[in-house]
C-alpha cells in the first residue's frame, strides 16, 4: 500500500505536468479532427485507440491540477 503524497511537490514538476496536459490536450484536438474527417474504417479504429490512449494520460496529468492549486504562490 502506498502512501498519499504528503511532501510539496516541486514547481517545476507541476509546470511540467501543466505543460505535459496543455500539449495532450491540443494533440487530442487534432486527433478528433482526423477521425471526424476521414472515411477510412482502419484509420478511424487507430485513431480512436490513440484516442482512448491520450484521454488516459491527460486523465493522469489532470491528477497533478488539484495539488498544483493547493501549492502557495
Amino acid at each position: 500500500m502506498t502512501a498519499p503524497i504528503a511532501a510539496p511537490i516541486a514547481k517545476d514538476v507541476l509546470a511540467s505536468a501543466t505543460l505535459h496536459l496543455d500539449v495532450l490536450e491540443e494533440f487530442i484536438a487534432v486527433v478528433r479532427r482526423r477521425m471526424a474527417s476521414t472515411t477510412d474504417t482502419f484509420a478511424r479504429d487507430s485513431l480512436h485507440d490513440l484516442l482512448l490512449s491520450l484521454t488516459e494520460q491527460r486523465d493522469s496529468y489532470q491528477a497533478f491540477l488539484p495539488l498544483a492549486a493547493a501549492e502557495p504562490v
